[in-house]
């Protein structure tokens, strides 16, 4: 309610209203007044008063249906009847809908003023109330929520004067056994003799005398012949006067954890004498200060005496033998740590007399605070030296016999087996309980000749010694090939005492010389043939086409982007795909004919014994139709196409080598004219071949002549026509020639790595040039393109250290811009580069942003700075295209949401300009401004402002 209530006068008498109005505003109430029911329910909605005086006697809506209809809300505003009539039912109805009060016609003006205060005062008492008891609703059901919720080793209690239980929780019967009434009454009754009872009696009767007691201890009976040791909290309750009027308290009970405590007193103490008769040492450490308490068994295993023995972590590091050090401290943190599960580990620990001792330390967390980071760790140290130096020593003398690559197997004198390995055992398929005793079977194998043993015999009673090749047959009757070696061991007075043969497999051996050959002539991924075979396949066909008359077809097949492939799905599908065509292209084909995978991505087909050309131009529209059909390789669908060149024989060349690379030639015509078809090899493929490989020739000496130039775009604020920036644009001018343009030059340094060399000078020489214009008070921030190469291959990182070393530019003033390929090439590679380069100062521009692939994504993975709207969304702005406009805006939009710089490329006319100044984007670059300017043209721009 407000400090001037408001009162809502509702009277079809326009004299009242006002009368009652002037009345009321003169005692500081405001007033609102509608002229029947129905003005005044709609008011009431509108102006919510916090009183209502409402005449019963109106036009359209009486003041009983107004009432009525009001009291039908969600609201308890006081309500006061007004009206003439001398009817004690109509005041009866007022009253049963929900009026507040009642005041007759005429009124008794003086009295209103007062009788309306009355009013709010009593119904703001009574909201008051209503507030109160429902807090107190509230109040109690909380703690009839905590009483119910406790668990059953806990129970409320309560104490009268007397000390006598008057309330006692539910979960007593289930501790006690006793239903609840019967225990209410002496607090002691069903105490035990325990001595701690008197404890309790004394406390108890402090708090009825209005001291708090510290928590203490009772022992009661239990129904069952049981006791039940009781932890109880007490506290005393007090009058207005001070006086104790009960005693209220929780018990819990603690029955199992005592007997859980002495049960682990009594173990900790068997332990204890356990340990010491074992000898064995005990350590307790505290993870946190790394204080450890040890037994006297610890340290005199050390030869220390107790007194004087160190036993904190930093003494027991100390100790330990620089050899095992390093693992035993990491393996300790990292147990520590949660990062391994068991704590167990034998190092050696230098002793008193300056020795060391092997030790097995095995130790467990047994104590955690409430985030489970540990407190305390027991342990125990055992001397184990004598048992590891036997260990050790028979480790040595076992490991020839046992870890040998090479079955060994031990006979006694009439050749029967006394002993073998696990060799024996993996290479023949029988274990070491089936042989025992029996003749080796390899010295009696239906697959050597009759004699074969005998010539054994008779060379080891010549030279102890035999070896060779022979044939035994494993376990599951497969025969193989072995090489054996069996030597004579000689015992006392010269009699043979053991005979020792020591034997391998040579399977493998003679299957690799058959695979050796076999790779020797054929492709070990797809199993097609190499080019070692085909070219002998070639002379036959070669031969068979002179012989008919007819044509051979030389087909070149390069798989298109197949790069990508490997990059985005991994090698492992690169190389089932490669499989897959392999099976296609045998199927496309007929048995004469000869698929061949030259290596990588190419394949090379002859096809045998054609009669024209149609029939070839059939063969490579199949191929192509075939290798359209999409692969599934594990799960993923992998879509395929391929570039075909063909060539001829005997109509473009009588030999190998010679149409090959023609038939490359005609594969590159096909690649460049969209990929995903053949050409046939022509005249003009050759000539547009020697002008690439001019162009590869020229670019090797480009450098080392000095014929490339750098060229700068400036990029303009299009607020003020301001220049802000340069984009470094490469340029090769040979010395004895017309410029080369980038599009021609820069695929092919892609192709052959060049790019790497060639970007490293573009980094340093714009570098260079900025440092000039930025001595000559022009400060740029410069951008270099990186290719995908230079983080493939180069040292990107170092070159643009280098680059900003030698020419002493700021970092802050070297923008990357890096393209979609850079994006999607070795991700994890990428991220770590720009890392390191922002870390540097240096920032990042995304070239032709809404493009390609570019996503959200790569904005999150990889910290660029700047997002380059590409021109194909620039050129159709002053067309009038919502949907570029929508797009412009939307990059715009997101840089700014994600604080990222955008900048529009390809801007050629002005209207465009202020396109983009209205969308937002405030940055830009085109030939409206100025086309790619060498440095003095540039530089002469900023004379020009």
């Amino acid at each position: 309610m407000t400090a001037q209530p408001k009162i809502l006068i509702v009277d079809d008498d326009a004299m009242v209203r006002m009368l009652v109005g002037q009345v009321l505003r003169a005692h500081q109430y405001r007033t609102v007044e509608a002229e029947n029911g129905r003005e005044g329910l709609r008011l009431f909605c509108q102006e919510q008063p916090d009183l209502v005086l409402l005449d019963v006697m109106m036009p359209e809506l009486d003041g009983f249906a107004c009432l009525q209809q009001i009291r039908a809300l969600p609201d308890a505003t006081p309500i006061v009847m007004m009206t003439a009539i001398e009817d004690t039912g109509a005041v009866e109805q007022a009253f049963r809908l929900g009026a507040t009060d009642f005041i007759g016609k005429p009124v008794q003006w003086p009295l209103l003023p007062h009788r309306i205060e009355y009013v709010l005062r009593a119904h703001r008492t009574t909201q008051n109330l209503i507030e109160q008891q429902n807090l107190l609703q509230r109040s109690e059901q909380r703690y009839r929520e905590l009483v119910e919720s406790l668990s059953s080793d806990y129970f409320l209690f309560s104490l009268d004067r007397q000390g006598a239980f008057s309330y006692l929780g539910p979960s007593v019967e289930q501790i006690l056994g006793y239903p609840t009434e019967q225990l209410l009454g002496d607090c002691f009754a069903l105490a035990t003799d325990n001595p701690i009872n008197r404890t309790a009696r004394s406390h108890t009767q402090a708090s009825l005398a209005g001291r708090k007691p510290p928590n203490y201890e009772m022992e009661l009976r239990c129904r069952d012949g049981g006791n039940r040791l009781l932890s109880l909290n007490a506290t005393p309750i007090f009058d207005e006067r001070g006086q104790v009027i009960a005693v209220n308290g929780l018990a819990h009970d603690i029955s199992e954890v005592r007997r859980t405590q002495q049960a682990l007193s009594d173990s900790e103490e068997r332990l204890r004498l356990s340990m010491q008769a074992a000898k064995l040492g005990f350590f307790d450490i505290d993870p946190r200060t790394g204080k450890t308490i040890v037994n006297r068994e610890y340290s005199a295993m050390l030869g220390y005496e107790a007194a004087e023995f160190s036993a904190d972590i930093d003494a027991w590091a100390e100790r330990l033998h620089p050899d095992d050090r390093q693992a035993a401290l990491e393996r300790y943190r990292a147990y520590i740590a949660g990062e391994i599960g068991e704590y167990r580990l034998e190092y050696r620990l230098r002793c008193a007399d300056g020795g060391w001792k092997w030790i097995l330390s095995i130790g467990s967390i047994v104590e955690r605070d409430a985030d489970g980071r540990p407190l305390r760790m027991l342990g125990t140290h055992t001397d184990i030296t004598e048992s590891k130096t036997a260990a050790e020593r028979l480790k040595l003398l076992a490991k020839v016999f046992e870890n040998s690559g090479e079955a060994i197997f031990l006979c006694a004198p009439d050749l029967s087996i006394v002993s073998s390995n696990q060799a024996y055992t993996n290479i023949t398929g029988f274990r070491a309980e089936e042989v025992l005793g029996k003749k080796p079977a390899m010295l009696d194998s239906e697959h050597n000749d009759s004699g074969h043993f005998r010539r054994i015999r008779q060379a080891l009673k010549e030279n102890g010694y035999w070896q060779g090749e022979i044939w035994d047959t494993r376990k599951n009757g497969e025969p193989y090939p072995a090489w054996l070696g069996i030597s004579m061991i000689g015992g006392p007075h010269g009699a043979v005492s053991h005979y020792i043969g020591i034997f391998s497999d040579i399977t493998e051996r003679k299957a690799a010389e058959a695979q050796i050959e076999y790779l020797a002539r054929h492709d070990p991924l797809t199993n097609l043939p190499n080019r070692t075979l085909l070219r002998d396949r070639f002379d036959q066909a070669m031969a068979h086409a002179l012989r008919n008359s007819s044509l051979v077809g030389l087909l070149f097949l390069d798989l298109d982007h197949f790069k990508n492939i490997n990059d985005t799905m991994g090698h492992d599908v690169g190389d089932r795909l490669l499989q897959g065509i392999a099976e296609r292209l045998c199927q496309c084909v007929r048995e004469v004919d000869t698929v061949c995978r030259q290596g990588g991505d190419e394949f090379i087909i002859i096809l045998t014994d054609i009669p024209d050309i149609d029939t070839i131009a059939q063969i490579a529209l199949k191929i192509l139709d075939q290798l359209n059909q999409p692969f599934l390789i594990e799960g993923v669908t992998v879509c395929t196409s391929f570039s075909i060149g063909i060539s001829l024989y005997p109509n473009d060349g009588l030999n190998f080598h010679g149409l090959l690379n023609k038939a490359d030639t005609a594969m590159y015509a096909a690649k460049n004219e969209g990929r995903n078809t053949f050409r046939f090899f022509s005249h003009d493929m050759n000539l547009a071949s020697i002008e690439r490989m001019n162009i590869e020739n020229g670019l090797r000496a480009a450098l080392k002549q000095n014929e490339f130039r750098l060229h700068y775009q400036p990029q303009y604020s299009i607020r003020d026509n301001r220049i802000i920036g340069a984009e470094a644009l490469l340029r090769w001018q040979p010395k004895n020639g017309a410029m080369i343009p980038p599009a021609k030059f820069i695929p092919i340094a892609e192709d052959n790595g060049l790019i790497v060399p060639i970007g490293d000078w573009v980094l340093r020489e714009a570098c260079r040039q900025n440092r000039v214009w930025h001595d000559a008070g022009y400060k740029l921030l410069v951008t270099v393109n990186i290719s995908a190469l230079q983080f493939k291959r180069g040292n990107l990182l170092e070159s643009v250290r280098s680059a900003l070393s030698e020419s002493g530019l700021a970092a802050e003033y070297l923008e990357l811009e890096l393209t979609e390929s850079v994006l999607m090439f070795d991700t994890a590679t990428v991220i770590q580069q720009i890392a390191a380069l922002k870390a540097l100062g240096v920032s990042f521009a995304i070239d032709d942003f809404g493009t390609g692939y570019s996503s959200l994504s790569y904005l999150k993975r990889f910290a660029v700075n700047k997002l380059k709207i590409d021109q194909s969304f620039i050129q159709d702005l002053s067309s009038g295209k919502a949907e570029d406009a929508a797009i412009v805006q939307a990059i715009v939009q997101l840089g700014d949401t994600l604080g990222l710089l955008t900048l529009a490329e390809g801007v050629e006319t002005q209207e465009q300009a202020e396109r983009l100044h209205q969308l937002g984007c405030h940055k830009a670059q085109g030939f409206y401004w100025n086309q790619p300017l060498p440095p003095d043209e540039f530089g002469a721009l900023f004379d020009a402002d």
